[in-house]
C-alpha cells in the first residue's frame, strides 16, 4: 500500500519544473560530461531510466497478487496502471504531460520487475520440490 500511495504522490502531486529537477540533472550531467564520462546521456535518458526503475517493483508485487496466469495478468496490470496516469496528466493535469514513452519504459520496468518475481518464485519452487524429493 505505501508503494502505491509513492506512486499516487509522483504521479499527480508532484511536478517536476517546481522541483527545478531537469536543471539538476542536467547541472550533474554537465558535470560528469565535463570529465568525459557519460558523454551521450541527457535528461531525457534520465528521465526514461526513472520510469523503468519505478515501475519495477509494481512489476514484481502485481504478479503475486493474481494466482492464475500471474506473470502475464500482473504485466497487464500495471501497464493498464500505467495507461490510467498518463491519460490523467494528459487530460487533467495542468503542468503535466502525458507521454507514450513513459507508458513503454513503465511497461519495461513492470515486465522487468515480474521477471524477477517469477524467477524467484521457480527458484523457490525447484528448492522445495528438491527438499521434498530428497527426504
Amino acid at each position: 500500500m505505501a508503494y502505491l500511495s509513492i506512486v499516487f504522490v509522483v504521479a499527480f502531486m508532484l511536478r517536476l519544473g517546481d522541483m527545478r529537477l531537469p536543471e539538476t540533472v542536467g547541472g550533474v550531467l554537465d558535470a560528469v560530461h565535463g570529465h568525459d564520462v557519460l558523454l551521450g546521456v541527457r535528461f531525457g535518458h534520465v528521465e526514461a531510466a526513472a520510469n523503468v526503475l519505478f515501475f519495477v517493483p509494481l512489476g514484481m508485487l502485481l504478479p503475486l497478487v493474481f494466482s492464475r496466469r500471474r506473470l502475464v495478468v500482473g504485466w497487464l496490470s500495471a501497464v493498464g496502471l500505467s495507461i490510467g496516469i498518463e491519460l490523467v496528466q494528459y487530460f487533467f493535469l495542468d503542468g503535466r504531460v502525458g507521454s507514450v514513452r513513459d507508458v513503454i519504459c513503465n511497461a519495461l520496468g513492470a515486465a522487468f520487475g515480474a521477471y524477477l518475481t517469477h524467477t524467484a518464485l521457480r527458484t523457490r519452487s525447484a528448492r522445495t520440490r528438491r527438499a521434498y524429493e530428497s527426504t
